[in-house]
């Protein structure tokens, strides 16, 4: 049996596999968390809807400058 959100689509929490549903007129890399393991997310494609893992903020270079001191 299928349970319709209107207005929503859905996509899989790729750490627990929970479904997650999102509002239609949300945008790419727009940060979502699973209700489920409250795991950071985002969106990484939006046809079909795919959520990933949130990047690191941090860039190769700053880690390198930490490394540093």
């Amino acid at each position: 049996m299928t349970h319709e959100h209107p207005g929503h689509q859905k996509a899989r929490c790729p750490e627990c596999l929970a479904p997650i549903w999102v509002k239609d007129e949300i945008a790419l890399w727009d940060p979502v968390t699973c209700p489920e393991c409250h795991t950071g997310l985002e969106v990484a494609n939006l046809h079909p809807l795919e959520l990933d893992y949130i990047a690191s903020e941090w860039n190769e270079d700053e880690i390198e400058d930490e490394n540093w001191h």
